[in-house]
């Protein structure tokens, strides 16, 4: 009945001729006595993997020239040809869907042009269903909203920009249509209990029990003698990739009266995404879907039930993704994932270096919370830091994480800026015990070795190593990260700073001129424009806190002045003579 049809639609593809500019040749060779379960019949049959397209074609024409028909006499039916229409919609929605053939995510040999394809002609199909002449819109089975979350995300490989925006239109329409109660059992049945925890219950991690509470005794899996890494056990990192984004989608849906009362469902996924040791993709969107599901959350809702330390054991170990052992890029990548989440994990809000700094009020934060932030900045920012400080990408990064920490911490973070080593240190007895002997000695260097090591830990010498390196000028970002870091310590610890002051002229003064000596910079680059803007901003902060101080600034800045006079331009605003 239709092999015309789909010969010419299989023909019109190799042309490249946009879905939605059907010919009215096509349409023609749709018979005229066709209806609805003609089409439904048509679906049901066996059909060649290479005539999906065609017939998606050929599904789409049938559906355009049968709706005219129905506008054109001016009826609309129900009942029967709405549970027709719900077929046909599950019928495309299971030929569209972009499982992946590959076992490999390192060799994957998926089609993903042939899902693009496929995809966007089913769903141009599933948005025209609903149009039909219905006396009450066609709503979707479950199955077809399914497909439709599958191809949300731009960024998946099976998915365009087009698609992504469309499907996310019909979903929107769809959920307006089911209500709020409909909408939660769908993300709750559906997805969640139905599709998803099938497809992760054999990979899901021990720190949580079946039913996703915390678990107080951790037991071996049934599961542990089976290889983890295969498509049986991870359906979801193998064939099924879509069901990432499959929950992604529903927790972009969820809200907190949702995950008040359905977060057991939530967690096991969630936890088994975030423990993925391999594919840098999958865990930088695991801490993005992360974020989302947090900021979602009833506020302490996870520290009630326990499962907020499960989370940060969980995000905590990526911030260590560092050179050599990962590669620069990838590190960038999955850091600046990692720390976002556990800056708001720390009950406080991140903003990106391009959005613009606002004025508000130190957030409050809880005592574990005020942990949670010293161990970031301890055994994160200065471990990471001090590990990797030659890749200076990866160094920027770590001073705008500290900013928005420093930002956020307020007077709390002057518990990081020690006081400095001075020359002179008393010196110490040291009792050294070994077996059969005691030895003692008077030792100055000892107590000076131990707050060295102390001292590396602080801010403001991480900030001197970066800005004072003459070799800082080769990435400039990376200097205008290190000034945003020193203009929030002054702004936030100004209690602390006067003690602090040479050190921070000294830094501010060598980085000025390590700029005017870079013989690559014009005065004309915007980025030296933001920079030196930046340096001059930091100089005038400076100087006001040693004026609320009692301090005579002008006193320590002119003998600079007047022995280095490029200097007059950096101090410019703040020379009191």
């Amino acid at each position: 009945m239709f092999e015309e049809l789909i010969g010419a639609c299989n023909r019109l593809e190799k042309s490249r001729v946009p879905i939605s500019e059907t010919p009215e040749d096509i349409l023609q060779l749709v018979p005229d006595t066709t209806t609805a379960q003609d089409l439904e019949n048509l679906l049901s049959l066996e059909h060649d993997k290479s005539d999906h397209i065609a017939v998606l074609r050929a599904t789409y024409a049938i559906i355009v020239k049968i709706s005219k028909d129905m506008r054109s006499k001016d009826g609309s039916e129900g009942g029967e040809l709405e549970n027709t229409l719900g077929e046909i919609a599950d019928r495309v929605s299971s030929m569209i869907l972009p499982v992946c053939s590959s076992a490999s995510l390192d060799e994957d040999a998926t089609d993903y042009a042939t899902l693009q394809r496929k995809g966007e002609i089913g769903i141009l199909v599933l948005e025209q269903l609903p149009k039909a002449p219905l006396k009450a819109p066609l709503q979707l089975l479950s199955p077809a909203l399914l497909c439709l979350a599958a191809f949300t995300d731009a960024n998946d490989p099976w998915t365009t920009a087009a698609s992504s925006a469309l499907t996310q239109s019909i979903l929107k329409s769809q959920m307006e249509l089911r209500g709020e109660s409909l909408e939660r059992s769908f993300i709750t049945d559906d997805i969640l209990t139905r599709f998803l925890r099938p497809l992760f219950s054999k990979s899901r991690p021990a720190a949580v029990t079946a039913s996703g509470r915390k678990a107080e005794y951790v037991e071996p899996s049934r599961y542990d003698t089976v290889s983890q890494e295969t498509p049986e056990t991870k359906p979801w990192k193998y064939t099924h990739r879509y069901a990432v984004t499959v929950f992604a989608w529903a927790v972009q849906q969820a809200d907190t009266a949702l995950l008040q009362a359905h977060w057991p469902l939530f967690t096991p996924v969630l936890l088994t995404l975030l423990d993925e040791p391999q594919h840098v993709a999958l865990k930088v969107r695991a801490l993005g879907i992360f974020r989302d599901f947090w900021a979602r959350c009833p506020p302490g809702l996870m520290r009630d039930t326990g499962l907020a330390t499960v989370f940060e054991d969980a995000v905590f170990p990526a911030v260590l993704h560092l050179p050599s052992l990962t590669p620069e890029d990838e590190s960038v990548e999955i850091l600046g994932a990692a720390y976002p989440a556990l800056i708001e994990m720390a009950g406080l809000s991140y903003r990106g270096p391009e959005s613009p700094e606002l004025k508000e009020e130190q957030q409050q934060v809880t005592e574990a919370q005020r942990k949670l932030l010293d161990k970031v900045i301890r055994e994160g920012i200065m471990v990471g830091y001090h590990h990797a400080k030659e890749h200076v990408r990866l160094v920027g990064l770590l001073c705008e994480m500290l900013t928005c920490i420093v930002n956020g911490m307020g007077i709390l973070a002057v518990k990081h800026l020690k006081v400095l080593c001075r020359p002179s240190l008393p010196p110490i007895s040291v009792t050294i015990k070994v077996p059969n002997q005691t030895l003692q000695r008077q030792n100055s260097n000892f107590l000076r070795v131990c707050q060295l090591l102390i001292h590396r830990q602080d801010f403001i010498p991480m900030v001197a190593e970066i800005m004072t390196d003459p070799f800082g000028t080769k990435h400039p970002p990376t200097l205008i990260a290190a000034t945003r870091l020193l203009q929030a310590i002054l702004r936030t610890c100004w209690p602390r700073i006067p003690r602090y002051c040479n050190e921070i002229i000294r830094i501010l003064m060598l980085c000025w001129l390590n700029v005017e000596d870079e013989d690559s910079f014009s005065d004309k680059d915007p980025i030296v424009t933001d920079l030196k803007s930046a340096l001059t901003e930091t100089a005038s902060m400076l100087s006001a806190v040693m004026k609320a101080a009692k301090v005579d600034f002008g006193e320590r800045i002119n003998p600079l002045i007047e022995k280095e006079p490029r200097l007059r331009e950096l101090f410019n605003n703040d020379n009191s003579a």
